[in-house]
């Protein structure tokens, strides 16, 4: 696919380190750190150049042969005025635009937005994860399949939960909309979830509605309930959080040190605002942050936000979530203990795919190297059609999570049978895909 990025900051540079790998990238760049960045460290193509500028967009697309233009510059109208001029140059190119600012998220409709087949904001992406999480007491991981209704999301044992530690897993009592997808053990992905005995120190992966999800959460007991939640950083992603956790009822501290900010942030919303540096020990001490049920950290850099837990933790914080931006800040986080983590690139990168590719062929890139969480359709030609799941074996490191029958969620059994129309959802762990191709009779676009 022939693909144009225009911006190769933070946003643009993470887009094109996903895409470049399997596509024909070209970066439009007129900033000289940026562009150069871009052009020694990824596999792309540079145009440098002013990508707001008509005349060099029309050039960029023409020369490129561009099949998609996203626009990631860091500023929204940019983007949207990108997107509208890519439109008018080839009405067939698909648009993309990331936006930060929430007033911009209209319906990409003709009516509403002509000229922009897509728009994204890791920002806004990141909050809505992260609101999910911090109301999911025992989660330590989370993402969001919206095109179905349905999460995924990971909880520790803990030894506190007593009530599940040495049982089976078949022996739970689930919710009737949720299923055991793996069990993290470690280092390990154990597949045969039905079978195995839960340990403490156990991630229990689990697919369901967003209510079952919650049940499942009830089910292995609330250690301590999330009702006060402390926010350090009044970041795009910070405030949008700060929103959502408030309209589900939560007591919610935001700290900030950025005085002006502070009394802008105070006439808008009746949270309360405390004006301090987050990363300074005295002020997270003055404010009991030991006490808080969950410490969210959306600081501006990687450094602020893991320096900040690291204290938040010391002073007994239960519950920490952070975000990271650099990838090598995942392993750093989870060697210090902070287990919950949203990645900015795992968020850009989800939502490229799903803006690229349909459901039917991907749905997300999950934590773990080697993990794919997608979906594909059975049809008459399809090997397994009207055979039962346990009749047919699939290849190592394959399981089938959910069945989508006419609209209906499917939590199969040994006994389900695959019928000709059924959307498959399939995990896989470091899996043999052109093996499921074989047996289903259909390709699945994993390029990205």
């Amino acid at each position: 696919m022939n693909i144009i990025i225009v911006g190769a900051g933070q946003v643009g540079y993470t887009v094109a380190e996903v895409l470049a790998p399997k596509n024909d990238v070209m970066v439009v760049e007129y900033d000289d750190d940026a562009a150069s960045r871009a052009n020694s460290m990824l596999n792309v193509s540079l145009f440098k150049g002013n990508g707001t500028n008509p005349k060099t967009l029309e050039e960029a697309i023409t020369r490129h042969r561009a099949e998609v233009i996203i626009a990631t510059t860091s500023t929204d109208e940019s983007n949207l005025f990108i997107c509208i001029m890519a439109k008018r140059f080839n009405p067939d190119i698909k648009t993309v635009a990331r936006i930060t600012d929430p007033d911009y998220l209209f319906k990409t409709t003709d009516k509403v937005a002509e000229g922009i087949d897509h728009i994204f904001s890791p920002e806004l992406l990141t909050g809505n994860l992260i609101s999910t999480l911090a109301t999911l007491e025992n989660a330590v991981e989370y993402e969001s399949i919206e095109s179905m209704n349905m999460g995924l999301a990971t909880f520790l044992v803990s030894k506190e939960h007593t009530d599940i530690i040495g049982k089976v897993v078949i022996g739970l009592d689930l919710p009737k909309d949720v299923t055991v997808v793996a069990i993290y053990r470690g280092d390990d992905v154990i597949l045969e979830a039905e079978t195995t005995e839960l340990h403490e120190g156990d991630r229990i992966c689990v697919l369901g509605s967003h209510d079952g999800i919650h049940e499942f959460n009830r089910s292995m007991g609330i250690i301590r309930e999330a009702s006060e939640i402390f926010i350090l950083g009044a970041t795009t992603a910070g405030i949008h959080t700060a929103r959502l956790l408030q309209q589900k009822k939560r007591y919610i501290k935001l700290v900030e040190p950025d005085h002006e900010l502070c009394s802008k942030l105070t006439k808008q919303f009746s949270m309360t605002i405390i004006k301090g540096n987050f990363i300074d020990p005295h002020t997270l001490n003055m404010e009991n942050v030991g006490r808080a049920d969950v410490v969210i950290a959306l600081g501006k850099t990687d450094e602020v936000n893991l320096l900040a837990c690291l204290m938040c933790k010391k002073l007994g914080s239960k519950k920490i979530i952070s975000r990271y931006s650099v990838n090598e800040y995942e392993d750093i986080f989870d060697f210090t203990g902070i287990q919950s983590t949203i990645g900015y690139h795992r968020v850009v990168a989800n939502e490229i795919i799903k803006t690229l590719v349909s459901d039917e062929d991907a749905i997300l890139k999950m934590k773990h190297e080697g993990e794919l969480f997608f979906s594909l359709n059975v049809n008459e030609q399809s090997d397994v059609c009207d055979e039962r799941l346990g009749d047919v074996p699939l290849p190592p490191g394959c399981r089938v999570a959910c069945i989508i029958r006419e609209g209906k969620q499917i939590y199969p059994r040994m006994d389900t049978e695959y019928r000709n129309g059924d959307k498959v959802l399939m995990y896989t762990y470091n899996a043999k895909i052109q093996k499921l191709e074989k047996m289903f009779r259909t390709r699945i676009n994993h390029n990205l």
